[in-house]
């Protein structure tokens, strides 16, 4: 409870009323034909605590959404990048046992899940057995193919000599076994780091966008 009253007077946005309410509704928007693509950006949030501690609400409000909406069609595929802060191997944050839970409940939701991480030997992979398909890039750090040994044995062939000497682009993706390498095209579109006041400008350009008021007021009051 200190921690939540220390969390809510040095970062009271956190807990705002005022916007849309962040649910997992808004962001799958099913009210159109049109396919919602919804991008999240914590880094106005502050500190790891502060982003730690949101991510988890929005992490359970996903399981919520998983118990109440089961689905046998794909509802939406929801993509975590830096996915080791998330579910770490050496500790336990205010997020780790909402998305183990979620790797758990979420198929059978329709709702796919993607984690992503520069940081393999940071990851916890004891939820491996709920994660189908690997990608696997380039990884060079023992620590990190040591911890994928257990993961990489499951597969009908070794490659794990053959990680560190990926070209970028190219993965090895694992499923059910079996093995493909895969080389991915250069993306069209250009990536850049854009400027924390134009993403706020970005996040509220759309006057009908339900959730753009709510990032609004995140945004300008962590600033």
């Amino acid at each position: 409870m200190q921690d939540l009253q220390t969390l809510a007077l040095g970062h009271g946005n956190l807990f705002s009323q005022s916007g849309e309410l962040l649910n997992t509704e808004n962001l799958f928007d099913r009210s159109s034909d049109k396919t919602q693509l919804t991008i999240i950006n914590t880094s106005n949030l502050g500190n790891n605590d502060n982003i730690l501690f949101w991510v988890s609400q929005l992490l359970l409000d996903i399981g919520r959404f998983a118990a109440k909406s089961p689905s046998e069609k794909l509802q939406g595929v929801i993509l975590f990048d830096e996915a080791d802060l998330y579910l770490p191997a050496q500790s336990k944050p205010a997020t780790k046992e909402p998305l183990e839970n979620l790797l758990r409940r979420a198929r059978s939701a329709g709702i796919g899940l993607m984690l992503a991480t520069q940081s393999p030997g940071d990851l916890d992979y004891r939820s491996r057995d709920q994660i189908s398909t690997w990608f696997i890039g380039r990884i060079k750090e023992k620590t990190a193919l040591d911890k994928l040994k257990p993961m990489l044995s499951e597969a009908k062939t070794d490659v794990s000599s053959k990680l560190a000497n990926q070209s970028a682009g190219e993965f090895y993706a694992i499923h059910n076994g079996e093995v493909s390498n895969i080389k991915a095209d250069l993306s069209l579109v250009q990536a850049e780091q854009v400027p924390a006041h134009e993403i706020l400008k970005l996040a509220g350009k759309k006057k009908e966008n339900r959730i753009s008021t709510f990032f609004q007021n995140m945004f300008t009051s962590s600033g």
